[in-house]
């Protein structure tokens, strides 16, 4: 039985880290090399959302750096999987039914290599000619994007402050999945079906439940952090058994410690273990 390497994600912290220097350069052309040769490398729409909207709301003293950071993204593989919106990534994973509108952006890659071909920020907007197709104009509308990600941001905002005002917002197992369940239109779920759900999405519960026992106190202020929004919906990506999300963040392996799924979240420094030993990427 041929047995497939397993899938590699990283979070939007190490490739902003990594272009700025605080990570080593020679740390990271050791960990994309290491991801390139053992592993399946995969861009996480998530990441790539938090990339394009800080590039929408810089400055365009820092538009290279922006694109070093889209470099850094791509350097483990030319041609990643790209995993979908969370909707419908978990759809197609655990087998739900749910129809992804035709409009949605369906060619990250290609969004990525204009970007890295515009000459200026200014560029994307007023319209440039990419290296590789000179005779074409090409425009990215990233404010757009930007707008989008503000309006969710609002939105987890008082979704949140909804929640504190609710007393024991503490949510059990069996209802978490229940309603989850019911986004997709399953009712009447068997034990079974429902175990094997919350199984697969076991740390995306946990972070969930650690942000709203903060909620409890006072001093917790919601507006500063709404970056707890994309953090928990990144954990839904390892519904798939076969990844591992490489991140150095504690906070995401803190919080999720009791899911069985916190032994797949790896730190920079344990895929650079693996590389000096030879050893491959596990959870």
């Amino acid at each position: 039985m041929i047995e497939l390497p397993p899938k590699s994600y990283v979070d939007t912290q190490i490739l902003i880290n990594a272009a700025s220097g605080k990570i080593a350069e020679s740390d990271w052309h050791r960990c994309a090399r290491y991801l390139k040769e053992t592993t399946r490398y995969c861009v996480s729409s998530l990441t790539l959302m938090e990339l394009l909207a800080a590039l929408a709301r810089s400055d365009e003293r820092y538009f290279e750096q922006h694109q070093k950071r889209l470099r850094i993204l791509l350097a483990p593989s030319d041609n990643p999987e790209v995993f979908d919106f969370i909707p419908y990534f978990t759809a197609k994973v655990l087998g739900f039914q749910i129809e992804r509108p035709s409009h949605l952006e369906d060619d990250f890659l290609g969004t990525v290599r204009l970007i890295l071909s515009a000459p200026s920020k200014a560029s994307l907007e007023g319209g440039f000619s990419p290296d590789f197709s000179p005779d074409k104009t090409a425009r990215v509308r990233l404010d757009r994007l930007a707008d989008e990600v503000d309006r969710m941001h609002l939105s987890y905002i008082a979704h949140m402050q909804r929640l504190r005002e609710v007393e024991g917002n503490s949510v059990a197992p069996s209802d978490w999945v229940t309603s989850l369940l019911g986004f997709y239109g399953v009712t009447n779920a068997s034990e079974d079906l429902k175990r094997r759900t919350f199984e697969s999405l076991s740390a995306s519960y946990e972070f969930e439940m650690s942000v709203r026992n903060f909620l409890r106190n006072g001093n917790f202020k919601i507006e500063t952090h709404t970056s707890d929004l994309v953090d928990g919906q990144q954990l839904i990506y390892l519904c798939d058994s076969s990844t591992i999300f490489i991140t150095d963040d504690s906070d995401f392996k803190n919080r999720v410690q009791n899911s069985p799924q916190a032994s797949r979240i790896k730190s920079l420094s344990d895929i650079l273990v693996c590389e000096r030993q030879n050893a491959p990427l596990t959870s």
